[in-house]
């Protein structure tokens, strides 16, 4: 165990073998978050996919904040994106960081999904 640098884990009575903690936690918590967006803004057909491709590199806690900045929430990158009317004047730098760091990443999204022309600078 100590040699060899292997990691146990123990689960719970009632938890299957083979899935850790931790993996039922990501698992809800991307459950939380499809139906979040599904009940705010049922309107929005392409904002689901935008948060599947963004799922990859942006881990979100039980809370919906993000792990890698914690003071944004899901709904704060929800309003971000759909906001038609963003102007690099008054753009938070929360989230000009927020999306340099997905771009960074590499990650492409659709234009049809960002209606903030800051945002699909980045993004798109």
């Amino acid at each position: 165990m100590f040699s060899n640098n292997e990691k146990f884990i123990i689960h719970k009575i009632n938890e299957p073998c083979g899935i850790s903690n931790i993996e039922s936690t990501e698992i809800h918590s991307q459950q939380n978050i499809k139906e979040f967006i599904k009940d705010t803004y049922p309107k929005q057909k392409y904002l689901p996919l935008v948060f599947d491709i963004i799922d990859k590199y942006i881990q979100f806690d039980t809370k919906m904040f993000c792990i890698q900045f914690p003071n944004i929430h899901i709904a704060d990158i929800c309003s971000f994106l759909l906001n038609r009317f963003g102007k690099n004047d008054n753009t938070d730098s929360r989230y000009i960081k927020f999306c340099k760091f997905l771009h960074k990443q590499g990650i492409k999204l659709p234009k049809i999904s960002i209606k903030n022309p800051v945002a699909q600078s980045y993004l798109c």
